[in-house]
């Protein structure tokens, strides 16, 4: 397959550009961020052999936050082109990423990416799918994407029935009894089918466990960007997180085994 790229890897087609709004703002979070797990690379290897991704094609990474998604492509030697609107996060995604050579940071959101038409292999979405207006963002991914080119949203959700999920779940019911887990676990295959211009909708996942320090466990909590948005406001947010260290404090060991179910969804361009 040809692959027609317009520019190189350098900033040549990207534009700067100031005050990208999104209704989910991470700057308070961005510095506890790092502390959530990574993606699996078993699956995102998986995916990209899926879609015949090839060393140097270009693909993006959009909401590309501290670099967890993007690092692992710019690992399978793809082109990457991360776009991130929050200043935050992109700072500790430049930092996290910085001795890749492959790869280019920019601003801008998912419903205006700012990457040249018909310029994308696969445009990813690592836990950022959820976060913008679909409508928008459909239209852009069909502007960004080649000529049969592919789609791929992912999230890692908690395994629910792992026992210390179903403790902290206790603890932020108590607090707010009509959680929202938000669009992030609703099932993305039976939205993509309705889209006309995708084919080959597809979903994939894969379990995983991480091992972590009860302390980092407990700041990964506070970079809980769904969790805030569910609270009233700030004060309600510090309290569950106060509950959550008390209970995870109390646990005998440093460390904690917590299982992961990395979810994602592939399409391709018709």
């Amino acid at each position: 397959m040809k692959i027609r790229l317009k520019t190189n890897i350098h900033l040549r087609y990207m534009k700067k550009i100031e005050n990208i709004k999104t209704s989910w703002n991470y700057s308070s979070l961005a510095k506890y961020y790092d502390f959530r797990p990574d993606y699996s690379e078993k699956l995102i290897k998986k995916i990209l052999k899926k879609i015949k991704c090839k060393d140097n094609y270009p693909v993006a990474d959009i909401g590309a936050g501290t670099g967890k998604l993007t690092k692992f492509l710019c690992k399978n030697k793809l082109i990457v082109h991360a776009v991130e609107p929050n200043d935050n996060m992109r700072y500790f995604g430049k930092k996290n990423t910085k001795s890749f050579k492959n790869l280019n940071w920019s601003t801008g959101t998912g419903e205006k990416s700012l990457l040249h038409s018909n310029s994308i292999y696969c445009i990813f979405y690592g836990s950022s799918f959820n976060t913008i207006d679909y409508k928008e963002a459909l239209k852009e991914i069909k502007r960004v994407l080649i000529k049969k080119g592919y789609f791929c949203c992912m999230w890692n959700y908690r395994y629910l029935n792992d026992f210390h999920q179903k403790e902290i779940e206790k603890i932020i019911k108590s607090f707010i009894p009509n959680y929202n887990y938000g669009d992030r676990r609703i099932d993305y295959k039976k939205f993509l089918i309705k889209e006309d211009f995708l084919a080959d909708v597809e979903k994939v996942n894969q379990r995983f466990s991480v091992e972590i320090n009860k302390n980092n466990f407990i700041k990964a909590w506070e970079s809980h960007g769904t969790l805030k948005r569910n609270c009233r406001n700030l004060n309600q947010f510090n309290e569950v997180i106060k509950e959550i260290k008390k209970y995870v404090k109390s646990l005998k060991n440093e460390n904690i085994k917590v299982p992961y179910d990395n979810v994602a969804y592939i399409a391709k361009l018709k």
